[in-house]
């Protein structure tokens, strides 16, 4: 059997990266409309249309896929999970649809970035046709009989971020918009990358989930947290201070290295991760990816 986050959340592993465990979740929400909120990468389609259908979930069963952005590590795996699974309908904030129905922009911009990793770490992105898809206002509901689900725009992380609330008891997968926290973390870690990060929105939607009051978060990465306000207090406190630093950094001149060294001096050890041990901090959005994103931010603040 599967870990149960939360009562009907089952969590699907996708161990990325490779092998990796406690990183990257996919959530199967049970019922009479089983649904998954977030899909992993294009590599890990297998291993988790594997696991529903060890758990009885036929190809006709799934009823939704809900991705909260077209990142790979949240959408990548989206078109390999509709092509098994036929009658799931994959549900998307509006300005990332037209990337799952033709990912070739999306998957290109994303090899300039990591290059042969997209081979390795990520995998293809499966096209999934128009019709399997369906946009999801801000405020719009998902009926999965047992469960209503809320889309909540979410934008900071990236523009095209959607949060989703189980209105049936309180729980709010937050995808990214709420930084990531992997088990051996201490402190939240904002996630802040190119090309898109904006500091404001990122603000508004911390505020935007707060004002909720959630009974527990799910983060993509990774699992619950079970005091959600004190934990997105601690992030907006950090996020302020990320963001000190990087414009700090901007008006001294200094590149984004020289700043992924300094949130590493101030931040990392607050963390918990042995900064010897820097694969451990590079995993699931990493410093550099990070600072690369502020550094952008912050030098469009003072131009």
């Amino acid at each position: 059997m599967l870990p149960e986050l939360t009562d009907g959340v089952l969590v699907l592993d996708s161990e990325w990266p490779p092998a990796t465990p406690d990183h990257n979740g996919v959530f199967l929400l049970t019922g009479s409309r089983p649904a998954l909120v977030e899909s992993g990468v294009g590599l890990a389609g297998e291993r988790v249309a594997e696991a529903l259908t060890a758990l009885g979930i036929g190809p006709g069963d799934l009823a939704a896929i809900v991705v909260t952005h077209v990142h790979l590590d949240h959408a990548g795996g989206a078109g390999e999970l509709a092509r098994r699974f036929p009658s799931a309908t994959v549900m998307v904030h509006p300005s990332g649809a037209k990337h799952l129905v033709d990912p070739s922009r999306l998957e290109a911009s994303a090899r300039q970035v990591h290059g042969p990793l997209m081979d390795t770490v990520y995998g293809h992105m499966t096209p999934i046709p128009a019709d399997r898809i369906r946009v999801l206002a801000d405020g719009d509901t998902v009926d999965l009989g047992e469960r209503q689900l809320t889309a909540l725009h979410t934008p900071g992380h990236a523009p095209h971020h959607v949060a989703v609330l189980d209105t049936s008891d309180g729980t709010l997968f937050t995808g990214d918009a709420a930084g990531v926290r992997l088990p051996e973390m201490r402190t939240p870690r904002p996630s802040t990358p190119p090309p898109s990060f904006s500091a404001a929105d990122s603000r508004a939607s911390l505020d935007r989930m707060a004002a909720l009051a959630p009974a527990r978060l799910v983060l993509t990465h990774f699992g619950v947290v079970t005091e959600p306000l004190p934990y997105l207090a601690d992030l907006t406190d950090r996020l302020g201070r990320w963001c000190a630093a990087a414009e700090k950094a901007v008006a001294d001149g200094q590149d984004a290295a020289a700043l992924e060294a300094e949130l590493l001096r101030l931040f990392g050890a607050e963390e918990g991760l042995p900064l010897e041990n820097p694969a451990r901090f590079a995993s699931t959005g990493g410093y550099s990816a990070n600072a690369a994103g502020l550094h952008l931010w912050a030098t469009r603040q003072l131009t």
